[in-house]
C-alpha cells in the first residue's frame, strides 16, 4: 500500500512576527496587525469557492506584507530606541544645559555638547514619530480588513478599490520602515 503525501503547506510568512518580542511601547500595534491578518484569513476562509474568495486570498498577501512591514518597523524602532537609551538623554541634556549656563565654558565644548544633544533628540523624535505613524497605519490596515469583509458580503464589488487601499497602506508602512534604515 502506497501512502500519498499531502502537499506541504507553504511556510507562514509571518512566522517571525512575535508580539511578545516587540519593544513594550510597540506591543499593541504588533498585536493589532497580527489580529488584522487573523480576521482577514477568517473572512477569506468563510467565503464560498469562487472569484471573490480567490481575489481576497490574493489580497491577503498584501495584508501579510503590511504586517511584516509593521514588524520590521517595530524592530528597527526598537533598535533606535535602545541606542538612544544607551546615550543617556537625561545626562546629555543636563551636560548641555550646564555648559550653556556656565560663562567660563569653552565655546568649542558648548558646540560639541549641542551637537550631541541635537543628535540624541533627533533619535528620540524619530521613535516618537514612528510610534504615531505606526498607530495610524495600523488603524488603516484594520480598516482595510473591515472593508474586505464588506466587499466579501456584497459579492465582490470593490475588490480593485480594496486592492488600491491595501497597496497604499503597505507602501506607506514600507516607507516608514525604510525611513528608519536611514538613521
Amino acid at each position: 500500500m502506497a501512502f500519498r503525501r499531502r502537499p506541504k503547506a507553504p511556510p507562514d510568512p509571518l512566522a517571525v512576527v512575535d508580539p511578545a518580542a516587540a519593544p513594550a511601547r510597540f506591543v499593541a500595534v504588533v498585536v493589532d496587525a497580527v489580529e488584522a491578518r487573523r480576521r482577514w484569513a477568517a473572512v477569506v476562509a468563510g467565503l464560498r469557492e469562487g472569484p471573490v474568495r480567490e481575489r481576497l486570498a490574493v489580497l491577503g498577501e498584501q495584508v501579510d506584507q503590511g504586517v511584516l512591514a509593521v514588524w520590521e518597523t517595530v524592530q528597527r524602532a526598537g533598535e533606535v530606541e535602545r541606542v538612544a537609551a544607551g546615550l543617556d538623554a537625561d545626562k546629555v541634556t543636563a551636560d548641555y544645559k550646564a555648559a550653556k549656563r556656565d560663562p567660563a565654558a569653552d565655546p568649542a565644548l558648548v558646540v560639541a555638547l549641542q551637537a550631541r544633544f541635537a543628535s540624541v533628540q533627533r533619535l528620540l523624535n524619530a521613535v516618537d514619530e514612528v510610534d504615531d505613524r505606526l498607530r495610524l497605519l495600523d488603524a488603516r490596515l484594520g480598516a482595510a480588513v473591515a472593508r474586505g469583509a464588506e466587499v466579501a458580503l456584497v459579492a465582490g464589488a470593490g475588490t480593485d478599490e480594496l486592492g488600491r487601499e491595501l497597496d497604499e497602506v503597505v507602501s506607506e508602512l514600507g516607507a516608514l520602515r525604510d525611513s528608519l534604515v536611514a538613521l
